[in-house]
């Protein structure tokens, strides 16, 4: 019972400061606009408490923790999907949210996933500027008997240099683009040995279990080193780095998913999150802090898709009215809409389908 209320506190904490970075984002940016903010909401349904600040915007916390919203003046709803603008008083209605211009409209609803970039970038910083980080140079370790890399030629003591064309800093440049390769591709690894470089063609064994390509080498522990002396700039440079690859990987990820490269089976809702951030949490404040930039990351590129509903698909339609010089028609927005909620609840579903089971055989042993 302890551990299932760690992991739901756990949960709560990680999507709370999520989306009060993410509404933040927009908050900040419709105050820099003009906007009148009505309401900023930790969570939906019941008020639990709340107070009014002296611009008239009701800062309050909801009985259900799982998201948040802002609603600016003129929404009639949280998602700012439908204007009310006619039931607010004329004088009030330039400081409405579909009074301002095209740009100023999207630059609210970007600022929501670019504060979940920049929130991640800032975590990321923080500790490798100040804890430092542990290096793992591409050094060999160990092969497996019967393994990819064993059929190679590959042997202990032997540095990745490159990975088809990439520079490997890290063992984990290695392995990411070992489980980012397609089904059946075969890898040119540039190899240092005794001081000679040569390539060597590897290609992966798909692990149908993990549902990733492997080829079956260990990093050398004897290599591991901790550099702690890393400067802000550098540690900010870092940080962006790893942000961007996020972001790559993902969207590599997604490619082959849909083109069924690969099963999905990889895919989080929100019981693999809640599983996931309390592993964390046990793991640490580091792995905590760590998990909560990555998390970040995925609320802020997820909410950049082009669907309906999330700020992506708002963006798309701004798009269309940028080139029509005119809004779409509120019926042919509403369709999407509807396709956009349609397509989030299968994601859920599926999503739910993955982690139920997976966690069942987790509890179960």
């Amino acid at each position: 019972m302890l551990m299932t209320l760690l992991y739901i506190f756990a949960f709560i904490l990680v999507l709370s400061l999520v989306v009060i970075v993410h509404e933040g984002g927009h908050f900040i940016m419709a105050r820099l606009c003009g906007v009148a903010v009505v309401e900023f909401s930790l969570g939906f349904g019941k008020e639990l408490c709340g107070w009014t600040d002296k611009h008239g915007t009701r800062w309050k916390v909801c009985a259900l923790p799982f998201g948040g919203y802002v609603k600016m003046l003129g929404d009639e709803d949280a998602a700012s999907a439908k204007s009310g603008v006619k039931e607010v008083a004329p004088e009030m209605r330039p400081y409405t949210f579909m009074a301002q211009k095209l740009w100023k409209r999207a630059a609210i609803i970007f600022a929501g996933p670019a504060m979940n970039y920049v929130f991640a970038v800032f975590i990321l910083t923080g500790i490798l500027w100040t804890v430092g980080q542990v290096v793992i140079p591409p050094v060999i370790g160990s092969v497996e008997d019967g393994s990819a890399a064993a059929e190679a030629g590959l042997k202990p003591g032997d540095e990745i240099v490159r990975v088809n064309g990439e520079k490997a800093v890290e063992f984990s440049d290695v392995q990411r683009i070992v489980r980012l390769a397609e089904k059946d591709e075969a890898l040119v690894m540039r190899i240092r040995r005794d001081g000679t470089e040569f390539d060597v063609t590897v290609r992966p064994q798909y692990d149908s279990a993990a549902d990733y390509p492997r080829v079956g080498v260990m990093s050398a522990m004897e290599a591991i080193t901790i550099d702690d002396d890393i400067g802000f700039g550098r540690a900010f440079v870092l940080s962006v780095r790893d942000v961007a690859r996020m972001t790559t990987d993902t969207v590599t990820y997604l490619g082959q998913v849909i083109t069924r490269e690969r099963s999905g089976k990889d895919m989080r809702g929100p019981i693999g999150i809640a599983e996931a951030s309390g592993d964390a949490l046990r793991g640490g404040w580091l792995s905590l802090m760590v998990f909560i930039a990555q998390i970040s990351v995925a609320i802020g590129f997820m909410n950049l898709l082009p669907i309906p509903l999330l700020d992506g698909g708002h963006l798309f339609f701004y798009a269309i009215e940028a080139v029509r010089r005119k809004p779409m028609s509120d019926k042919a927005q509403n369709g999407f809409l509807w396709v956009g909620l349609g397509f989030l609840m299968m994601l859920l579903a599926y999503t739910l389908f993955l982690d139920i089971p997976r966690i069942w055989m987790r509890i179960m042993g």
